[in-house]
């Protein structure tokens, strides 16, 4: 019988207190990012701001994109890692762990899904002249972001949900969801990261700032949400610190997607 408890060949949890400092850390990074949308950049809207009648404004649709990546990725996928190792409720046992892992990853992809049709309409329903459509280092590492996080939804939840495949096969499967998993939620940091330096540069030349203006909080709290954005990456990823060392005769070495097979 495999054990119930967290596998022991990553050694032992990480510290309750440094859980608790890596989930604040990602409310800190969402409610920076609400603070730059809503004061900064001029809020969120549904329909496009009609200026006349050949011109409008999308900016307010557009940033529901920067909300809702930051609620799918340092948030959702961040909570989505740390479901097997540090759940928000350490009593959870190992099928409702799974089960958080996998409502999470959902809510991700749905999050993820509405950010980037927020950015596509922003830019289609833009008058007098469309903008353009993924053409940037931002759009294209986004593309990238988003081929992981499907690849990653697909196997964890046909492999591991339904129809599950076999046990030979999740213990083939496994390093790769994991591996998937961890690299799709850096590749979303680092993403969102280069966005957050874009939109500040189009906010510079649009407000035509220079000198002390560069210190302005419209250009310096982006700064401070990518240096957030670094730690909370830094944080989710230490609580998988391995740990063969502590790991004692008759321990699994199977991941922890595979401990109730």
């Amino acid at each position: 019988m495999l054990e119930n408890g967290p596998s022991r060949w990553m050694g032992p949890p990480a510290p309750k207190s440094f859980s608790i400092v890596t989930r604040v850390l990602q409310l800190i990074t969402l409610i920076l990012v609400a603070v730059w949308v809503l004061k900064y950049l001029g809020g969120v809207a549904l329909t496009p701001k009609r200026i006349n009648l050949l011109t409008n404004d999308t900016g307010g649709i557009f940033n529901w994109h920067p909300l809702l990546m930051t609620l799918a990725f340092p948030v959702l996928m961040g909570e989505a890692v740390l479901a097997y190792r540090a759940p928000v409720a350490s009593n959870l046992d190992r099928d409702q762990r799974k089960l958080l892992h996998a409502l999470l990853q959902i809510i991700a992809v749905v999050a993820a899904a509405l950010g980037l049709v927020a950015a596509f309409q922003s830019h289609n329903l833009k008058k007098p002249m469309k903008i353009p459509n993924v053409y940037s280092a931002h759009s294209y590492l986004g593309i990238f972001t988003v081929v992981f996080l499907g690849l990653q939804f697909i196997l964890g939840f046909t492999g591991f949900l339904y129809p599950k495949y076999s046990k030979a096969n999740r213990e083939s499967l496994a390093p790769y969801h994991i591996f998937l998993g961890r690299a799709t939620f850096i590749l979303g940091l680092a993403t969102m990261a280069a966005g957050i330096q874009e939109k500040t540069q189009f906010v510079s030349a649009a407000k035509k700032l220079s000198g002390s203006g560069l210190y302005s909080g419209a250009m310096s709290l982006p700064a401070v949400i990518e240096i957030f954005l670094a730690l909370v990456g830094l944080a989710v990823m230490y609580h998988h610190v391995p740990g063969p060392s502590n790991r004692r005769e008759g321990d699994t070495l199977l991941p922890d997607v595979l401990q109730d097979a």
